[in-house]
């Protein structure tokens, strides 16, 4: 109920139209889960969603922006999480994207949870840019650190 009351402009005019559809009372005592479907099926058309899975299949690490490249994997893992249910299908999505020195390395260590793939995803990073033989690229310029 709270969060429909800050609906505002189309997704308030939206609202209203559920609620005189559905009733007040069915209305509001969906579930959380119920509503964001609801939403889901309303605002998010499948050219879109598509053109999400599209984006992170071909997610990868660039150079030795590990961060970057966790961040922008979080971002659409929430948004199309069928593609990273269960778990080990995430770590698994995760991996894939890694550079091909530290993703060898990480899958090795069989990674049982996301934060551990993540922690040592980012050490072993580091270590590569110590080592010089990953460059890390800072406003579109090479910086190797040595």
């Amino acid at each position: 109920m709270y969060s429909t009351n800050l609906f505002l402009d189309q997704a308030l005019t939206w609202w209203n139209g559920q609620v005189q559809s559905l009733g007040d009372d069915t209305a509001y005592s969906l579930s959380w889960a119920e509503l964001k479907e609801l939403m889901i099926a309303e605002y998010r058309p499948a050219s879109e969603v598509q053109k999400l899975e599209t984006e992170f299949w071909n997610l990868t690490m660039m150079g030795a922006d590990v961060t970057g490249y966790t961040s922008r994997f979080h971002d659409l893992a929430r948004l199309v999480p069928r593609l990273v249910t269960p778990e080990n299908n995430k770590i698994e999505r995760y991996l894939f994207g890694l550079a091909p020195q530290i993703r060898s390395m990480v899958t090795a260590s069989k990674p049982t949870t996301m934060r551990a793939a993540i922690d040592l995803a980012l050490s072993l990073t580091e270590d590569a840019i110590r080592m010089g033989t990953l460059i890390r690229q800072v406003s579109g310029l090479k910086i190797s650190e040595a």
